[in-house]
């Protein structure tokens, strides 16, 4: 939990002659640690899904090639990788060695490409079933998806936006 002075505190940062700037150097580290800590988890978290997106589709997605194969591959890796962790499009990029900018990109034409590219959505599904597999959740169905999206299109402004903050609250308290 965070520091408070109490008894239970999980650790102890300050004495009780401790000054205020020693306090602010405490909280500081802290903070930098929590920081690195969360940048090293994020990080596990491409790898693992560059992992998933190389074994199902059988390549490198590092090799330095233009063919379709590949490129569809990255679109896989950072459609997933905004989609499924907190990382930046900058972190995104640096895992497979390609900037911000191409992850963008590559992220903006998922969805079309998605929508008409029969071989890339088997790809592109095998890969989401070996993330949910290996994270231990199963996967949202396709037709419970489209279901959900047509009593949402029904609903008028007021009625989203609760469901908007309902939502929000789940995602927020884990429920």
């Amino acid at each position: 939990g965070c520091w408070w002075p109490s008894t239970n505190a999980p650790f102890k940062i300050l004495k009780m002659e401790t000054t205020p700037e020693q306090m602010l150097f405490s909280i500081n580290k802290i903070i930098k640690q929590k920081k690195e800590q969360e940048k090293y988890i994020r990080r596990q978290e491409l790898n693992s899904i560059l992992s998933i997106v190389n074994t199902v589709n059988s390549i490198n997605i590092l090799e330095k090639t233009r063919s379709r194969d590949f490129v569809n591959a990255r679109m896989i890796y950072a459609y997933m990788s905004r989609r499924f962790t907190k990382s930046t499009f900058k972190e995104i990029g640096t895992i497979i060695k390609r900037n911000h900018a191409t992850i963008l990109h590559l992220n903006k034409y998922y969805n079309g490409v998605y929508k008409t590219d029969a071989d890339f959505r088997i790809l592109a599904d095998r890969c989401l079933s070996g993330y949910f597999s290996e994270q231990g959740i199963e996967q949202p169905k396709v037709e419970a998806i489209e279901d959900i999206n047509d009593e949402l299109l029904k609903c008028d402004h007021t009625k989203l936006l609760r469901v908007k903050n309902y939502v929000e609250k789940i995602i927020e308290h884990g429920n």
